[in-house]
C-alpha cells in the first residue's frame, strides 16, 4: 500500500457523466492487480472516495468513474497536470484457478471498470468472453462503436476477448439484461467474474445455483468450447460506500456465510455464493 501525490496525465469525458482519468503512479501501477482499488482524497471531503483500478501500464493507472456526488464531481473537474492524493492498491484481487481455461466476465454499467483490467491481464493465457450491459448504447463505455463496428481507441481491450454488448432498449448489441443471456454461457465458463449493481448479483446467484444443465454459447471455435468443470466459481466485486477504506471503521461490513466481512479489507472481491444477498442493502 502506497500513498502518493500523483499527477493527472489525462481526464476525458468519454460519455455523458463518465470520465476516464490517467494518473502517473509508478509505485502503485507496479503492484496493482485486477480487482483491487485505490482511494482518492477529494477537496472539501473528510472521507476518501474508492475507485477500482481500471487499467495499469508500466507507470500509470487509469480510473473510470461516473459523476454521482461531490467527490466525483470535484475529480471530474481536475485538469492535466493537477495532482491528487491517492492511497493503494487496497483490497484483494480476482483469482483464477490453475486448471481453468474459459473465463466469463459480466459487467453492468460502471462495473466494467475492474473487468477491463482482468481481461487485459488474463487474455494471453485464457479464453475470455466479456458481457457488458447498460440501459442504452449512450450509457456504455465505448468498447464497441455502433456505427463503425470497430474497437474504440479509448480502450486497449485485447482482440482475443469476445465482447458482447447488451442494452435494455436494443440500441446496440443484444436486447435485454445481461442475466437474460448469461445462461447461454454457463456451460462454457470455467470461472465467472462480475461487477455491477446488487440486483444483477442477486439474479446471477439464482441462475448459477440452477445452472448444471446450461448450454454452451454458440459460434465459438472448437478450442473455446473446451469442457470445463460444472461447479462454477463466481467472484463478484462489491461497490459500496466506505469510511476509512483500510478496515478500521467497520463502515462497509456485510454479512456472509462465514460471518461479518469488511468490504474494504476482506474484499472488494467475494465469492458470489458466500454473500447473504437477502441481507445486503447497498
Amino acid at each position: 500500500m502506497k500513498q502518493s501525490l500523483c499527477a493527472i496525465t489525462s481526464n476525458v469525458e468519454i460519455s455523458p457523466g463518465i470520465h476516464l482519468m490517467w494518473l502517473e503512479a509508478p509505485d502503485i501501477a507496479a503492484i496493482a492487480q485486477p480487482g483491487q482499488f485505490i482511494t482518492v482524497c477529494c477537496q472539501g471531503l473528510v472521507l476518501r472516495r474508492p475507485f477500482s483500478v481500471h487499467q495499469a501500464d508500466t507507470s500509470r493507472i487509469a480510473l473510470l468513474f461516473k459523476i454521482v456526488g461531490r467527490g466525483t464531481l470535484w475529480l471530474a473537474q481536475r485538469q492535466r497536470g493537477d495532482k491528487v492524493d491517492i492511497l493503494g492498491p487496497l483490497g484483494n484481487r480476482f483469482s483464477i484457478e490453475p486448471e481453468v481455461r474459459n473465463l466469463l466476465l459480466v459487467a453492468g454499467g460502471i462495473g466494467i471498470a475492474p473487468l477491463v483490467f482482468l481481461a487485459q491481464r488474463s487474455s494471453a493465457q485464457h479464453s475470455v468472453t466479456l458481457i457488458y450491459g447498460a440501459s442504452m448504447a449512450a450509457q456504455l463505455y465505448p468498447l464497441w462503436l455502433a456505427t463503425s463496428k470497430k474497437r474504440s481507441n479509448l480502450l486497449s481491450l485485447p482482440d482475443s476477448v469476445r465482447f458482447i454488448p447488451v442494452t435494455e432498449d436494443g440500441s446496440i448489441g443484444k436486447k435485454g439484461m445481461v442475466t437474460d443471456i448469461l445462461p447461454d454461457f454457463l456451460g462454457w465458463a470455467g470461472q465467472i467474474y462480475a461487477c455491477g449493481p446488487i440486483d444483477m448479483y442477486k439474479a446471477m446467484s439464482d441462475l448459477i445455483c440452477h445452472s448444471e444443465g446450461a448450454e454452451r454459447p454458440k459460434n465459438l471455435t472448437q478450442d473455446k468450447v473446451r469442457k470445463e468443470p460444472k461447479l462454477k466459481r463466481c467472484q463478484v466485486s462489491l461497490e459500496v460506500r466506505m469510511g476509512c477504506g483500510i478496515g478500521a471503521c467497520y463502515g462497509c461490513t456485510i454479512n456472509t456465510r462465514k460471518g461479518p466481512k469488511k468490504v474494504c479489507h476482506d474484499g472488494p472481491v467475494f465469492e458470489l455464493d458466500d454473500i447473504l444477498w437477502e441481507e445486503v442493502s447497498i
